[in-house]
């Protein structure tokens, strides 16, 4: 298993920084900023959402890191987070990883999640010699959707009622993009 960076620079405006706790009052406060606006998609998105719930989910990340089974980062965008993406599933076996994201509010609109999507799933590829990576994304959240549309993605299902978001039953769309398939793009 490649060791990863403590960081993988996208572009001159994006890079994507491991979850450590020396960015957790960072993490937090954008993250309380945007409780109402991820509500709707992240079952996490509670409105007594604390610090210790921060910072609990950041340690048992890269504590799963550590063991290879995910690969959690934040989103800086011209030295400032933004949000968070990364590999919250690895599997080793399968040689592949799913994709999970969210952005700032204020931060949409600039193409950060697609580039650093991109990134992530070349990364994916060349690092961890995966041959798959999918998305995840709530039928109804077409912001999210819309990320591995225009990355070529393939649609390649749904699960009905899949996703319980605060007590109501979503569909979840599954997209998937393989190796062979990102690099002949």
């Amino acid at each position: 298993m490649p060791v990863s960076p403590l960081s993988i620079r996208v572009d001159d405006e994006i890079e994507l920084r491991l979850h450590e706790q020396r960015y957790a009052e960072e993490f937090y406060t954008l993250t309380r900023r945007n409780i109402e606006h991820l509500r709707p998609w992240m079952p996490w998105a509670k409105p007594d959402y604390s610090f210790e719930d921060s910072q609990a989910y950041m340690q048992a990340s890269m504590e799963d890191f550590a063991r290879g089974q995910q690969l959690p980062t934040s989103i800086w965008y011209r030295g400032h987070i933004v949000g968070a993406i990364g590999f919250p599933r690895i599997q080793h076996m399968r040689r592949m990883a799913e994709i999970g994201y969210w952005l700032d509010k204020d931060a949409q609109g600039k193409g950060i999640i697609t580039r650093a999507t991109s990134a992530l799933v070349t990364y994916a590829f060349q690092e961890y010699g995966f041959n798959k990576v999918e998305i995840h994304a709530a039928a109804g959240n077409k912001r999210s959707r819309a990320v591995p549309e225009r990355l070529g993605f393939t649609q390649e299902g749904i699960l009905r009622q899949y996703e319980w978001l605060h007590d109501t039953p979503h569909d979840l769309v599954i997209y998937g993009m393989l190796a062979s398939e990102w690099q002949a793009k």
